[in-house]
């Protein structure tokens, strides 16, 4: 465990990477649990789906009850294990750790990504960790939690 003076912020650059690396990786794992569970992904009749529209709500919301679950247990697992960070974050070499420099708990990781999720459809949350002294989000705010550098 470092001590708190010792610990290195993460850019703000850097998160949005790993994130970008993480929604990738979180988008294709999405369709594929869409595809097994038999969400029709993959042979769209779109001419269909433009006339009607409520074939088109219904879809996105199937698609909206794998994603949700997929991403939040996605971070979850990750954040809470040894790595404390997601495979984005860990190719970026950052992790996710307590405000006093420890580990993420599994209560830990459990409200961050839990506020992440909620918060991530309201994405004027994210401009917050622009002007946070510590980059903070609201989910780091909540979970009382840092991305740093992986000194």
């Amino acid at each position: 465990m470092q001590k708190t003076d010792e610990l290195v912020l993460a850019s703000v650059g850097n998160r949005f990477l790993a994130n970008l690396i993480d929604y990738f990786l979180i988008n294709i794992a999405t369709m594929l649990i869409a595809y097994l569970v038999g969400i029709p992904i993959f042979n769209l009749d779109f001419q269909y789906l433009n006339s009607h529209p409520e074939a088109l709500s219904e879809l996105y919301t199937q698609l909206l009850m794998v994603l949700v679950p997929t991403s939040f247990f996605y971070r979850f697992f990750q954040e809470s294990s040894r790595y404390q960070a997601t495979l984005g974050k860990r190719i970026l070499k950052l992790r996710v750790v307590r405000t006093t420099g420890e580990p993420l708990s599994y209560k830990d990781a459990f409200i961050r990504n839990a506020v992440k999720e909620i918060s991530g459809y309201f994405y004027m949350v994210y401009i917050y960790g622009l002007f946070s002294r510590f980059h903070q989000c609201i989910h780091d705010v909540a979970a009382r939690t840092y991305v740093v550098d992986n000194v």
